[in-house]
């Protein structure tokens, strides 16, 4: 029996309810009615779109190595575009349609994310049992949806996860979560489920209660151009960082009781938040007390002396202060590595003690998700970080 997919956070218990055969036809309107995605229970997955008049379809997404094009889609009789993957491990990737050249996101498809660039469709593919992201029977945490002024910004939107049982009497290290470009602050707990994951990792008593701070990594919707504003800013990095330490920061502290000092606060992101992250994390020296980047969108030919001014300067103090330093970039990605490596050579260089690591991986979400939980689980905030093994390692 095929059985068509349904929400996300629902999708392990309600495979049963929703199994139902292909319909043929939509009542209302006389056209085929598709369902897409479809998980079929040996995992393979098809994707169909409704476009009679099209003259060329494409799946594309994060199931295809980074920078190529995906698969032709194939019409039938009645106008319907399909596409059906091999069986797939357990995952949660994101995908579009490409309709003669114009991007789409899936429209029979209810997961969907708006970022600061365009709209992207989700599928989960499920395993034998609850994964690591998954929204199992255990307690939960709270997401706390929170408004912030920064004076040159204006009004500024964060999502903060609270541990399950959180107690505004004692205090909490935090981590600060930052998203990729095109991503807002809604994708580590939508798509990098970063709250179930924290959830899970607590109830199997691998990790200690932590605050998420999940800022926006941008200055506008849409996003200004990659370099800043004049070309001069990487990622409006320094405005952001400033947003964070002066603006954000003290909100934090103050209504949700996170400690204050550099032990307590650890700063991880992915692509273009993974070179805010380590860039933020080191040019505020005595802030930040463990600082990684996954993917991190160095620039090759980048002046890493003037992009780590603020280190240079407090260097003593950042030294002092931090705990733990990664880099990290999966083995399937292209344009990671060697920026990555020149970075933490450089440092290295200051000596400032990091950790270098290669985890099997793409420059995916799904990635991602995985160095999350293993920095959580095994680094941050722990005794001896570098002891502990290293990010896609199997756990001990």
């Amino acid at each position: 029996m095929k059985l068509p997919h349904p929400a996300l956070v629902l999708l392990a218990l309600a495979l049963p309810f929703f199994a139902r055969a292909q319909p043929a036809t939509n009542a209302a309107t006389g056209s085929p009615q598709v369902v897409s995605p479809e998980v079929l229970s040996d995992r393979h997955v098809t994707f169909r779109l409704y476009a009679p008049n099209a003259k060329s379809v494409t799946l594309n997404g994060d199931f295809f190595p980074e920078g190529t094009t995906g698969p032709a889609m194939t019409k039938d009789e009645r106008g319907v575009w399909s596409h059906t993957l091999p069986a797939q491990p357990p995952s949660i990737n994101g995908y579009y349609f490409r309709v003669d050249g114009i991007r789409m996101p899936d429209p029979s498809n209810l997961l969907i994310t708006s970022s600061t660039e365009f709209l992207k469709s989700y599928v989960e593919v499920p395993g034998d049992g609850p994964q690591f992201w998954s929204l199992r029977d255990v307690p939960h945490g709270r997401l706390h949806e929170v408004y912030y002024k920064n004076p040159a910004l204006g009004q500024r939107r964060a999502y903060i996860y609270t541990p399950p049982g959180f107690d505004a009497a004692k205090t909490y290290p935090v981590i600060y979560l930052l998203h990729s470009t095109t991503d807002n602050e809604t994708f580590w707990s939508r798509v990098g489920r970063a709250n179930l994951i924290v959830d899970n990792l607590l109830a199997d008593g691998k990790a200690r209660p932590v605050l998420l701070v999940m800022p926006f990594g941008h200055t506008s919707v849409p996003r200004g151009p990659e370099e800043g504003a004049g070309g001069k800013d990487l990622y409006d990095v320094a405005v952001i960082g400033q947003d964070i330490v002066e603006s954000l920061m003290p909100v934090v502290e103050q209504e949700f009781h996170t400690g204050r000092e550099a032990k307590d606060r650890a700063i991880f992101g992915m692509a273009m938040g993974g070179y805010q992250a380590v860039t933020i994390g080191l040019n505020h020296p005595g802030v930040f007390g463990y600082v990684a980047g996954a993917s991190s969108n160095f620039r090759a030919n980048m002046d890493l002396a003037a992009n780590f001014r603020g280190l240079n300067a407090g260097l003593a103090t950042a030294k002092s202060g931090l705990k733990y330093v990664a880099l990290m970039a999966g083995t399937a990605e292209s344009g990671s590595f060697r920026q990555s490596t020149r970075v933490g050579e450089y440092l290295t260089g200051l000596g400032v003690r990091n950790e270098w690591m290669t985890p099997e991986g793409t420059h995916t979400w799904q990635s991602w998700r995985g160095n999350f939980r293993d920095l959580v689980e095994r680094k941050f905030f722990a005794a001896d970080p570098y002891a502990a093994p290293p990010v896609g390692a199997a756990a001990r």
